[in-house]
């Protein structure tokens, strides 16, 4: 009997470590029904009963967390970088998920442009070198 207590008292604990760092790591815009500072004191006090609380009613649904390079720093927008598609009015009433989508495949956008209009000036630099 004292393996199995001790065996649960393990899992429990894994499971408490895991759910502590999931809300570390998940992004506040995600987090359902309270600010993350919030889940993460109900998770830190309240140990087993704030970790089964934080999947059941904080964790972000599956379908929130699926996306091309969640988590990745390289398709992240910098902070400036969102100040500016935030400030479009076009995005303004959107659902937190629905907006973030948008101003990445803005950045994208902006990027791919910056990109060929870079590849373009040094084609025409190279060629206006070997005119000279």
């Amino acid at each position: 009997m004292l393996e199995i207590d001790g065996l649960v008292a393990f899992v429990v604990f894994g499971l408490w470590l895991y759910c502590l760092y999931d809300v570390i790591t998940t992004e506040e815009s995600l987090i359902r029904n309270l600010p993350k500072f919030a889940w993460l004191m109900i998770v830190i006090i309240l140990f087993d009963i704030g970790a089964l609380a934080w999947l059941l009613l904080g964790r972000p649904q599956g379908w929130q967390l699926a996306g091309p390079g969640r988590g990745t720093q390289a398709n992240r927008p910098t902070t400036r970088d969102k100040q500016t598609v935030l400030d479009d009015p076009d995005l303004e009433g959107l659902s937190p998920i629905v907006r973030e989508r948008e101003e990445r495949a803005r950045l994208r956008m902006w990027e791919e442009q910056l990109r060929r209009r870079e590849e373009e000036l040094r084609r025409q630099q190279d060629g206006g070198d070997a005119i000279d």
